[in-house]
């Protein structure tokens, strides 16, 4: 399977670029904007995939259920998707990577594609994940803290607007604001959505459902932006906190230790 995905990301890579009439870009241009993730420097981060090829991305939140958008999932069967966790590289089999089946998958049913709101989903795993500390293990979620605005972001998202999913998961520094003049009034609602972004960096396609942390707590998911080109302009993320009743109706309770957060 990772023979396969890294074999396919390669040759779309060499048509996309032959069509754009572009060399290949490098290393260095490919975490342009992102650096890098250390091993175990995300252990809830979960690559979503369809047909063993990385869609989009999500976090652990319990045992037996990952977080995500909807327009991560929509139009999908569970059947048709598998989540990974522990993973850093899409083409190498790490030690503690592990792909889990899906048996259902639960949309926000208030989901409006056209503001953008309510755009959460839940996916339950046809068996408990194996948590092994530092590598593999669930994130807490709460609200954004407005006093240090500073957050970051991950996934597998792509380098270039149009460009294939990163082979490595990266990670960037954004800062969440009160102030979002870029969307309308009815397309960012503060109530329920985050608004964070940098002069430098922003997520970009395959990166729905990329977590928003802030000192080790989960506090939105990406949801839409628009696009990823060389003027970066804020994300719009779900914000979790609005959603606590959702998420306690459809995916249970998060671990204890989450009591205290």
């Amino acid at each position: 399977m990772k023979l396969r995905t890294a074999i396919s990301i390669f040759l779309c890579c060499l048509l996309h670029n032959a069509l754009a009439g572009e060399n290949v870009i490098n290393d260095q241009e490919r975490i342009l904007g992102g650096t890098k993730a250390r091993e175990g420097e995300f252990p809830f981060i979960v690559s979503i995939t369809t047909n063993g090829e990385h869609l989009c991305a999500g976090f652990i939140y319990n045992p037996r259920f990952i977080v995500t958008t909807v327009t991560c999932v929509q139009n999908l069967s569970p059947s048709q998707v598998s989540v990974v966790v522990g993973q850093l590289s899409l083409i190498s089999t790490e030690q503690y990577e592990r792909r889990y089946q899906v048996v259902s998958i639960i949309p926000h049913e208030n989901y409006d594609a056209n503001l953008g709101l309510n755009n959460l989903a839940v996916i339950e795993t046809s068996s408990s994940m194996a948590f092994t500390a530092g590598h593999v293990d669930f994130i807490c979620y709460n609200e954004d803290n407005t006093t240090f605005p500073e957050a970051t972001v991950m996934g597998w998202g792509a380098t270039q607007e149009g460009g294939l999913p990163s082979i490595d998961l990266l990670k960037a520094s954004v800062t969440i604001s009160a102030e979002c003049v870029v969307y309308g009034s009815e397309e960012y609602q503060p109530n329920y959505m985050i608004c964070a972004g940098s002069d430098t960096v922003s997520p970009c396609h395959y990166d729905e459902g990329s977590p928003l942390v802030q000192d080790n707590i989960v506090v939105g998911v990406a949801s839409r932006n628009t696009g990823c080109k060389e003027l970066f302009l804020p994300t719009l993320y779900t914000r979790l906190s609005s959603y606590y009743a959702w998420l306690n109706r459809n995916a249970g309770q998060q671990p204890p230790a989450c009591s205290a957060t």
